[in-house]
Parts: C-alpha cells; structure tokens; sequence
C-alpha cells in the first residue's frame, strides 16, 4: 500500500493531525502495538487521553486516520482487537513507516538551537530535505522579528518552500511531533474555517445543524421561542470539525448539541469536532438526543456498508437508549438523511424542542 501524497489526502481534524504525528515520531517499524498507540495518543492529546471519552475519541481517531490511508486497521481479525466498547486495536500499521536508523555520522547537519532535537531524532533524508528549508528560514529571521510576525500556515509554508501545500502535509508527520516543531515557532496558525450561525437568544445552548436545510428549518422554528438557545449553526459537513474553534468567539455557549444524517460521515463529524473542542476548552459536542429520537421513526435508505466493529465506533458517540437502533439501520448498509426530520414535522411537534426551549 502506497501513502497518499498530502494533495490526495483529506483534510485531517486537528485531533487526527496530532495524533498522527505523535505515531510517526514513534513507531520503529511498519508494525506499532498497543503501548506504543496509547503512549503517542496521552502525549498528542494529554487532557483527551484522560478523559472519561478517552476511548471513543481514540477510536474515532484512528477510523480517520484509518479512512485518510495514514494507518491502517485490523480489519476483520476479531483477535487483533481488544474486548472494549468502542474496540481498540492490539496494534496498527503505518503504511509510509520505514525502518528507524539514525543517520551515519558523516551525514549529519548543523542545526539552529529551535531544531536541536533533530540531531538524535530517528529522521529519514527527506525530513532532512525539509527541515534544511525550515532551518534556512529560523537562520535568516533570527534578528528579524517582524519576519516572524504570525501569519496564516499557507502563507507561511510559500515563504519556506515555495509551496503553500507543504506544512499542510508535514503537520502529521514526525517533525511536528510533541517536543519538536511547533506552529508558534515558525509564526504560523492554522486560520479555522468560518462558522455560520445566527444568534436567536440569550440562553446557554448552541444547536448545530449538518446540512443547511435543516439548519434553517430549526433557525426559523426556534426564533419565535429559542428558550435556552443562544444561537442556530450551519456546520457544513466536515468543516465543522475545525471550525467548532471559532465557538469560542460566541458569548455564553455552555452546550454544543448537533444534528447530523445517521450515516458514517454524519456520526464521525460531530465525535471529532467533540475532540476539538475539548482541546480548545469548549464543552464537548452533545448529540441533539430528541431530533434523533424523530429521525429514527423514518424509513433508512441505501446507505454505505459499515462493519460491526465500526458502527460500535460510532454509535458510541449517541446515548445509550439510540445506539442499539443505530447500530442495525449502519449494519445494514442503510442511513437516514436528517432533511426526512423536515420542517412540517416538527414544526407540528413540540416535542424535541422541549431539549431546546424546556417546558412551558
């Protein structure tokens, strides 16, 4: 199996980048056991790991990354896998992973002080290849400080490479692994995409929608009475997984509750963001329970083909009381679009709004 070029590859959640990263810097050969997973995942992600979530957050990490070809899983072989729920694999395998020497002697390069850690780092010739660019530039802007002035990461990644493409592609790799390079030290960030919302109250609760139908369906239905509703989102498929960051900039949310399809994509997106947020400070991402409860009295449609360890990944992400059912409509390569909760329905009833308002 070949390792997809950055350009291929989707783009990762912050969580996935990090994590990935931390394995890199970590595995010795193709082959990275359990010990060494959970090791790179305390160190990538230290407050996630010792949360009470820890485990389904590391199991849908390893999906995506699974999913983006960075990894892969033990797909079917019941006996690679532990007896938890969500299961965690006994080990991974990293496709682009090469056997771990360090460099002749002959071979090795003066570093700046930023990049010490490089000199006993187990590093290929291609990360030398970068890391002479990143070098090079911490060289020519060490008595320029308005050079290192925080610009957004593509910006940056042009000035150091003449390729806006290539940080991108670095960020979940060895070098930017816990204890080496960081954004901050090369005056860069990575700008989160916008988040559409509008503002309906002055409650506690951010509701977020996956698609934008619904999002104005459930925008012009709780603007009359938003009750504990600060505001309506529009997470916009994938993009919510990093623009949840931007939650931050709105007053006042204690909650984050979304609405998403009961498909593989819809229940991934919000897990992950929940990892985002949780490293950002924000309260972690609670599924909009009642809306669902209405969404699986629908018929399911012909849907992706999910597999039993996979869904249990999933679902996990759902209350107790909806996972069961979930569970069988993913099983059974079906799924429900979250437009088949439409605006006639609820606007007729109250119920799931009760989540939302509370009671009269």
């Amino acid at each position: 199996m070949t390792a997809p070029t950055p350009e291929q590859l989707p783009r990762l959640s912050p969580g996935a980048v990090r994590l990935s990263a931390a394995l890199h810097a970590r595995a010795e050969k193709a082959t990275v056991p359990r010990a060494t997973v959970m090791e790179a995942f305390t160190a990538a992600l230290p407050g996630t790991a010792r949360g009470e979530d820890s485990r389904t957050a590391l199991a849908t990490l390893l999906e995506e990354l699974s999913d983006a070809g960075t990894l892969r899983l033990p797909h079917g072989q019941r006996n690679k896998w532990d007896a938890g729920r969500p299961a965690l694999p006994e080990q991974i395998r990293l496709p682009a992973a090469t056997p771990r020497k360090p460099a002749p002697v002959t071979t090795r390069r003066s570093y700046r002080p930023e990049l010490d850690w490089a000199h006993t780092a187990y590093l290929t010739s291609a990360h030398h290849e970068d890391l002479a660019l990143i070098n090079r530039w911490f060289r020519d802007t060490s008595n320029r400080h308005d050079f290192r002035v925080p610009i957004p990461l593509r910006e940056r990644s042009y000035e150091i490479f003449q390729d806006e493409k290539r940080l991108d592609g670095l960020l979940s790799g060895a070098l930017f692994a816990p204890g080496r390079l960081t954004l901050e030290q090369l005056g860069t960030f990575r700008e989160p995409p916008p988040l559409a919302y509008r503002l309906l109250g002055d409650g506690d609760t951010l509701l977020v929608a996956e698609n934008s139908d619904t999002y104005a369906t459930l925008r012009d239905l709780l603007t009359p009475n938003p009750g504990r509703t600060r505001g309506v989102a529009f997470g916009s498929g994938r993009a919510f997984e990093a623009s949840i960051e931007t939650v931050k900039e709105i007053h006042g949310i204690q909650r984050i509750v979304y609405y998403g399809d009961l498909d593989s994509e819809g229940l991934s997106i919000p897990a992950r963001a929940s990892v985002t947020a949780t490293q950002c400070g924000l309260p972690s991402v609670e599924p909009a329970s009642a809306l669902y409860d209405l969404l699986l009295r629908h018929a399911s449609t012909p849907g992706q083909m999910v597999s039993d360890e996979r869904a249990h990944t999933l679902t996990a992400w759902l209350p107790p009381r909806l996972r069961k059912r979930t569970h069988e409509v993913l099983l059974s390569g079906r799924r429900i679009a979250q437009e088949a909760t439409n605006r006639n329905q609820l606007a007729g009833d109250a119920t799931w709004c009760l989540e939302f308002v509370g009671r009269p």
